[in-house]
């Protein structure tokens, strides 16, 4: 497999927004590319609402001592996947193995996200994270592949990487494995309270008969530590989502 020429159509089909980067399909770093599996990455860039990509042409066209594409998509601001390359990319270097993924050469054994963030005093934002999620799902369904295929750069590096900062990788197979289980259900027992999240959406706070899209980081931090992390998901299953607990849809006791 020396190209994944279907990389744009399959981010799509899973409800992730997506802009084609020119000629991505023919934007390569070598030849050698069979993945088997998806990696994450922050940019070390600080993304905004109003500059959501800071790092997309450096992505693109590479560094001086590193020539591009530096990954497959860059992942903005607003949780929109720029695809930037259908072949190889450099943006892995050498593994050192984790869990499934052998030694070798990551570029040629991952497909790579570089997520548009700092990974310092900046976290990725909700709608990043639950783009990305779908993105890797989708992609690890097209290749044949599990959630335990989905690592971070700071799991495969040989060179001390830290990326992608702030995020639980462990939670993240855990909402991959959801996701390719086709469409995760909302299970709410009575008086119980749980989060959603879309990349369209955003995060909000459910329990039955009540509703409520959570405003800022500070109403999102403190959710999460009341009642664990969010249930992630494309914009249809947080509607279904939504409207389970409108109708005050319990799980009945076992």
């Amino acid at each position: 497999m020396a190209t994944i020429p279907w990389l744009a159509d399959v981010l799509r089909s899973a409800g992730v927004t997506v802009v084609e980067e020119g000629n991505w399909l023919g934007r390569v770093a070598g030849s050698s590319f069979d993945p088997i599996g998806v990696l994450w990455h922050h940019t070390a860039s600080t993304s905004s609402a109003t500059n959501p990509h800071p790092a997309l042409s450096i992505c693109i066209n590479g560094r001086s001592d590193l020539p591009g594409p530096l990954c497959h998509a860059l992942v903005d601001y607003h949780g929109v996947f720029h695809v930037i390359s259908g072949g190889r990319a450099n943006h892995a270097g050498r593994s050192r193995g984790s869990g499934p993924i052998p030694a070798g050469d990551g570029n040629t054994l991952m497909v790579g996200w570089e997520i548009d963030y700092n990974g310092v005093d900046q976290r990725m934002t909700p709608a990043q994270y639950s783009a990305s999620v779908l993105a890797t799902a989708a992609v690890l369904r097209r290749l044949g592949r599990d959630a335990s295929h989905a690592r971070g750069h700071r799991e495969t590096s040989t060179t001390g990487k830290i990326d992608p900062s702030f995020i639980d990788l462990d939670t993240m197979r855990s909402d991959v494995a959801r996701q390719l289980t086709g469409n995760p259900p909302l299970e709410l027992w009575k008086d119980d309270m749980r989060l959603i999240q879309s990349t369209n959406r955003g995060i909000a706070l459910v329990g039955p008969g009540y509703f409520r899209l959570l405003r800022n980081d500070e109403e999102v931090f403190a959710a999460v530590a009341l009642v664990g992390n969010p249930l992630v998901g494309n914009d249809r299953q947080f509607d279904l989502w939504r409207s389970i607990a409108f109708d005050g849809q319990v799980k009945a006791p076992s």
